[in-house]
Parts: C-alpha cells; structure tokens; sequence
C-alpha cells in the first residue's frame, strides 16, 4: 500500500491546489499533528514509511461544509483551507508542503492508522 503512494507521488508534479475525493499531502518536514476543530469534513491520516519518517499526510472528504487546518512541523506551521462540496476536496493554502491529487476507494484507507 505504501509503495504504492510513492510510487503515485514520484510520478505526479507538484502542485499548491488540490481537488478529488482525497490528497495526499507531501511535507519535506516530519509532521508531528493536524489541528482541525471539525473533524466531520475531512479525516487526516499521517502516514509513517518503513524508516519511521512521518512526512506525508492523506486527507480525505467526508461530508460537504469548509474547514480550515493547521499541519504542525518540527519548526513550523503550515495554515490551510478545506472545502468540501458535493464530495469533492478542495485545499488552498501555505505552498511549503506539495498537494497531490488521488483518488483512493475508502476500502485503501481502512488500514491506515490514524495519528
């Protein structure tokens, strides 16, 4: 599963603007949390790589509304914008961490660990 994810990441460019069903979020810092006050629009789940690097982050719609999130680095903190409307995700935000688009079955991130 993993190697499945950066393999997606290492053939997709770069981008700040994000909208499907799910993201993944690539930081070049380990992320240490996700602060959101309203967890019923989007789920964050960090995801941890066989080296114990914590430095992507997917994030998928819930239910329709806007939320704004902060992703917590080492020695930083990066502010973004989530709009979620008629089951699409929208993030804008700090350009500091990379967006990419994916389109997973809910069945992928069922074992995914949530932090």
């Amino acid at each position: 599963m993993i190697k499945r994810i950066l393999a997606i990441i290492a053939t997709l460019c770069s981008v700040n603007f994000a909208m499907a069903n799910s993201c993944i979020m690539v930081s070049p810092q380990e992320i240490s949390s996700v602060t959101c006050a309203d967890n019923n629009v989007a789920s964050f789940h960090i995801l941890s790589t066989l080296m114990n690097e914590k430095k992507s982050l997917i994030v998928t719609s819930l239910s329709d509304g806007e939320i704004n999130f902060t992703i917590n680095l080492k020695n930083k903190k990066c502010d973004y914008k989530a709009k979620v409307s008629n089951g699409k995700l929208e993030i804008k935000g700090d350009k500091f961490i990379k967006i990419l688009d994916i389109d997973l079955p809910p069945e992928a991130l069922e074992g995914v660990k949530a932090e």
